[in-house]
């Protein structure tokens, strides 16, 4: 495989340029070519011109990429817009093919799919640029969707962007995708594919996690953006920036905090990230995605680390043995290294000097683990450098990185201590007292984690044993209903099972279903145990006991929520229901999915007044009350599983 890199300062000179590219395809012997293309600053319709140019000259040459920050260390204003970069790439067995989808926010799960459904028909695919066009776009959906069948294939690339307008510069160009043709929201994709192509995918940070780790809650993203954080640690999530870092929100904000990016870890990869805006509420708004239950802390960077994770990286390169290479890197990392931004470029430069690299502000790394249950390591990043290399050869069919460097990159964030005589550099004094003291304070984090989570658990057993001795009582002053409690529990859980709850939510389930009962204490036996039709002061006796239960379970302070299923589970979908009338969503769910048990237990059980109703008679009453008695959804749920009980066991046996 041979590149060549072309760079243009502007539309006019890259359309003249569209001769030498051509003349170096023509001259090459070579199977196939793709334009790696990156616009700086280039209005939507001036690109189309070069489109059109590239279209008459080249029409069936592949071409992909996006619009770009770009810095140029060499210029009297290093932020400036450069124009536009080509790179060639020729290979001599490979393929190339440009997809692009056009998808709007909120549609990247049926994106994904028509992108399966199109890489499906290639043969031999060893990886994936990805340029995705709308910052309001989900690209971990996207991601998550579209490689569930590529496991084993890295996904690289970068997100388009509208210039230098993320560093507090007036923004001076067009967010586009570069296909066949220009894409305003959407994915394109380079695919790349052979069975002699082997690709080595890179990922390098710097950055090393300092301080503790804190608790971001997430909220809704109402701006460009993938996630949402509200408050940190209970308080405005920005405020976390003004206590540590004692920075506001302003045309500096980036500079002020780009030694200082929040981290996530995930799978055991550090991601950093930097907010892309701030709510009136003290909100944060990210691009990268977080997943419910990461934790977050501040990270430190220094020259030496940045730039030590780099020359790391590009020395796996080498030893990969690249014959193509393509480069993108974070804008936070070119502001941060300021006039060194270059030598990381160069590193790579060294054994591949006419690379493509691309100044993006997000980049993508992401990797399915085919060894480790398709594990997906990675995602939308902020400060990272992402390097791809491409040989082909008769060696295995294909070769990734992406695991061995994404579990490896904090081996260069505290270099050894220089060996020069003289003062050690404060930077890496700073660093190492960094990288040591939050070495300790996370040990001491998670040792106090772990024995709160034992006595937690302690507490929650003997409590837990208390509430079902009692609702053991309460059955028990019935001999009809002995059981019932117990059985409601089981059905409830399987219900919250089949709708997708985590485990954790279906024991919390599962311990409402036992107590849902527990306020019949307060009723008298007499009530209870009546074989006959009830006075209508009974039945009013017996309507008492949700909100008894609700106060009896209230008072346990160990497990709130717990009086949930107790308080709600006799209202009604329709809102005809009690004590409160509730109608719909405003039932919680947990109390709307232990009425279809309840239901359910009490008509298959034996009664002082009846025997339990046949199977079918059951059915009918469930499905009868869907959408009246019974949320729709866990109706659904409970006539599977009736269906599937073929023999009637799910029902009173004793």
């Amino acid at each position: 495989m041979r590149q060549v890199d072309y760079r243009f300062h502007s539309i006019a000179q890259a359309i003249d340029g569209v001769a030498d590219i051509k003349g170096y395809i023509e001259s090459q012997p070579h199977t196939d070519a793709l334009l790696s293309v990156y616009a700086a600053g280039i209005e939507e319709g001036e690109m189309a011109r070069l489109l059109d140019k590239l279209n008459e000259e080249l029409p069936d040459v592949a071409r992909a990429g996006i619009s770009e920050f770009f810095y140029d260390p060499d210029s009297d204003d290093p932020y400036r817009n450069l124009g536009v970069c080509v790179n060639v790439m020729l290979s001599d067995t490979a393929r190339f093919h440009v997809l692009q989808i056009p998808c709007e926010p909120g549609d990247e799960t049926s994106a994904a799919e028509r992108f399966a459904e199109e890489i499906a028909q290639v043969a031999d695919v060893k990886g994936v640029a990805l340029y995705p066009s709308n910052l309001k776009m989900s690209v971990a959906k996207f991601l998550e969707k579209a490689t569930a069948d590529l496991q084993g294939v890295p996904f690289f690339g970068a997100m388009a962007v509208d210039s230098d307008a993320s560093f507090g510069r007036p923004s001076s160009g067009d967010m586009y995708g570069i296909g066949a043709q220009l894409l305003k929201s959407g994915f394109t994709a380079a695919v790349f594919c052979g069975a002699e192509l082997q690709v080595f995918m890179d990922y390098a940070l710097g950055w090393r996690p300092v301080g503790k780790e804190m608790e971001p809650l997430l909220a809704e993203p109402r701006v460009p953006g993938e996630s949402c954080i509200s408050s940190i640690d209970g308080t405005p999530a920005f405020d976390v920036y003004d206590k540590y870092l004692g920075v506001e929100w302003d045309e500096n904000f980036v500079i002020n905090v780009c030694e200082f990016p929040l981290m996530i870890q995930r799978a055991g990869v550090d991601m950093c990230m930097i907010p892309t805006e701030v709510g009136s509420d003290g909100q944060i708004y990210l691009q990268a995605h977080i997943n419910a239950g990461e934790k977050v802390r501040f990270s430190y960077g220094t020259r030496e680390s940045v730039l030590g994770a780099a020359r790391a990286s590009s020395k796996r390169m080498r030893a990969f043995g690249a014959e193509t290479v393509l480069m993108w890197l974070c804008g936070n990392r070119a502001l941060f290294l300021g006039d060194e931004a270059r030598v990381e470029w160069d590193l790579f430069r060294e054994a591949n000097p006419q690379l493509a690299y691309c100044h993006g502000n997000y980049e993508i790394a992401w990797y399915r683990d085919p060894e480790k249950e398709g594990l997906g390591y990675g995602g939308v990043l902020n400060s990272a450098l992402v390097a791809v290399g491409f040989r082909e050869g008769e060696e295995p069919s294909c070769v990734c990185g992406a695991c061995e460097a994404f579990s490896d990159t904090r081996d260069s964030h505290v270099p050894a201590a220089p060996q020069d005589e003289g003062p050690i550099p404060l930077s890496y004094r700073v660093s190492r007292f960094f990288d040591v003291m939050t070495g300790e304070l996370v040990h001491l984090q998670h040792n106090l984690e772990r024995e709160v989570e034992v006595k937690t658990r302690e507490n929650e057993n003997l409590m837990l044993h208390v509430v079902i001795t009692l609702a053991a009582a309460i059955d028990a002053k019935d001999a009809y209903t002995n059981g019932h409690s117990s059985r409601v529990a089981a059905y409830s859980r399987e219900i919250a099972r089949r709708a997708g709850y985590t485990e954790q939510q279906q024991e919390s389930i599962y311990v409402m279903g036992v107590l849902h009962d527990v306020g019949k204490i307060g009723v008298p036996d007499s009530v209870i145990t009546k074989p006959g039709r009830l006075t209508d002061e009974e039945f009013a006796a017996i309507k008492t006991h949700p909100a008894t239960g609700a106060r009896i379970l209230a008072a346990i302070e160990e497990m709130p929520g717990l009086s949930v299923g107790a308080h709600w589970h006799h209202e009604r979908y329709d809102g005809r229901g009690y004590p409160d009338g509730l109608a719909g969503e405003d039932i919680p769910e947990e109390a709307r999915i232990i009425a279809v048990a309840d239901a359910y237990d009490a008509m298959t059980s034996n009664r002082s007044y009846r025997d339990a109703m046949p199977q079918q008679r059951v059915r009918d009453q469930i499905e009868q009350g869907r959408g009246t008695q019974f949320d729709p959804r866990f109706a659904d749920i409970m006539l599977e599983m009736i269906d599937e009980d073929v023999e009637y066991r799910m029902r009173e046996t004793s």
